[in-house]
């Protein structure tokens, strides 16, 4: 997997290329944690990712600095149904703040 990285001010958006899966997971973590304490906007653009399993979700739901929020951009259909899922099943880990904001929109 690819991991482009582009810092603007205190946001990143950060771009895999490739499916989003538990073996990627370590890698898509880690450069997480490489961002600089400076950023506090991180958007994960999933252009590029055509397949995303639980791992994905898991990757959304490890705790991180509170002060960094977390978007996601460039859903496509398959994230937007594990998205849903997630919702239904567990409702308590708000993953339909992903499916709502605006960046969210699908793929062209």
């Amino acid at each position: 997997m690819n991991i482009t990285t582009e810092i603007r001010g205190t946001a990143a958006t950060l771009t895999p290329r490739g499916d989003i899966d538990f073996q990627h997971l370590d890698q898509l973590r880690a450069t997480l944690h490489r961002l600089p304490p400076s950023v506090t906007n991180v958007a994960w653009d999933l252009r590029d990712a055509p397949f995303v399993d639980v791992a994905g979700l898991d990757l959304l739901s490890t705790p991180s600095d509170p002060q960094r929020a977390t978007s996601l951009t460039n859903l496509q259909p398959q994230h937007r149904r594990l998205l849903t899922i997630a919702c239904e099943l567990f409702p308590d880990a708000r993953f339909d703040r992903y499916l709502n904001t605006p960046g969210a929109h699908q793929a062209a």
